[in-house]
């Protein structure tokens, strides 16, 4: 039976929220950790919109990119969001920045709708930070407990997977007075034939992995040690660029994201030819010099300013608006399809909902 916490552990394994922007708000925004879920919505936002839906599908918890709470609150009146997802008693978590910068997040699901080959990070950040971690579980469950935290994300070296190290020993226990131990009995002390078992977390699993073990192991209080390890993990960047499969105009660039994104588009003039394109989804106009000096010919957003489309024209790169929600929507059926694989007992919708804004020819989404 998975609940809002369960959820909330594989988010953050596919986009840890430790690695958010220090300016944002993403996390468990409104509700119970420890309630049940058994449908959940998955929008670019929550509106009041999205609340009725929500309601209507029955679910108990919607899952967002853009923070429902992004500024202090000082007031929650009725007929706010806020309010009537209280009141409604669904759950709210939000994936913003931290979903940005993540595999399989809203760049990468960008660069994939477009066609893009090739593709690595810009704009790096840094790495991952990473621990070691070290149980001492039972010779008879080492194994299981092995096996748990693997699953859970552990263990991945390089290009290698599975990674542990064992070795057995003895260690020795008394059972306090009131313990429930799985091996002995309260007041005489145990010895135990024990594995000593080591391996490698990246830090936005390392919870995940915890609440692995500590369900596969035997004891009713695992011994374990968590220490900060030298060794860096994957690159942690927002942007990602990539190669088109052929040279592109301009205009041949904007018409194939116009039709790729089912979006309006703007860009413009004295760009040069297109082959390698950045992207950034939502508001990425300011990524302008960092994707020009990553090689870009062309940088993809969803919010660009007057001044930098005046620089791109400067410096010989198409800057191109395909709109905030289009550039960022890409992201939401991966995104239930991963947590439908992680939680099959959970139904996870699709929210209805399109962009606020319309063009000429029509709203869009």
């Amino acid at each position: 039976m998975s609940n809002v916490s369960m959820i909330y552990g594989k988010l953050n394994s596919l986009a840890p929220f430790a690695t958010q922007e220090n300016w944002d708000n993403s996390g468990l925004l409104v509700g119970d950790p420890g309630a049940e879920v058994k449908t959940a919505l998955v929008v670019l936002d929550i509106t009041a919109e999205a609340v009725r839906e929500a309601r209507e599908i029955g679910a108990e918890l919607i899952i967002s990119h853009h923070p429902v709470i992004f500024h202090p609150l000082k007031k929650v009146e009725s007929g706010s969001v806020v309010w009537e997802l209280a009141q409604a008693g669904i759950s709210a978590i939000c994936a913003h920045t931290n979903l940005d910068k993540a595999r399989g997040g809203v760049n990468d699901c960008l660069a994939a709708a477009l066609g893009l080959e090739h593709v690595t990070n810009y704009a790096v950040e840094g790495r991952e930070k990473h621990y070691k971690l070290a149980v001492f579980v039972p010779v008879s469950h080492a194994e299981a407990v092995r096996h748990a935290m693997i699953g859970a994300g552990a263990g991945t070296i390089g290009g290698y997977t599975g990674c542990t190290f064992s070795v057995e020993g003895t260690g020795r226990f008394v059972p306090g007075e009131g313990t429930n131990p799985w091996l002995g009995q309260p007041g005489q002390e145990e010895a135990a034939a024990e594995v000593r078992l080591e391996t490698v977390v990246p830090a936005g699993k390392l919870d995940a992995v915890l609440t692995a073990m500590r369900q596969a192991h035997p004891y009713e209080v695992p011994a374990f040690d968590v220490v900060e390890s030298v060794r860096e993990g994957q690159e942690i960047a927002i942007g990602r660029i990539g190669e088109l499969p052929e040279s592109l105009s301009p205009q041949e660039f904007a018409r194939l994201c116009a039709d790729r994104l089912n979006a309006g588009v703007r860009w413009n003039r004295k760009g040069r030819t297109i082959r390698k394109v950045a992207v950034l989804g939502g508001a990425g106009g300011d990524y302008l010099h960092p994707a020009a000096a990553a090689g870009a010919d062309a940088l993809v957003t969803g919010e660009a300013k007057h001044h930098e489309y005046l620089e791109a024209v400067r410096m010989g790169i198409t800057l191109l608006d395909a709109t905030h929600y289009a550039t960022e929507q890409v992201v939401l059926r991966p995104l239930a399809e991963y947590l439908t694989a992680c939680c099959p007992d959970v139904r996870f919708v699709v929210g209805c909902g399109g962009d606020a804004l319309c063009f000429t020819g029509g709203c869009r989404g």
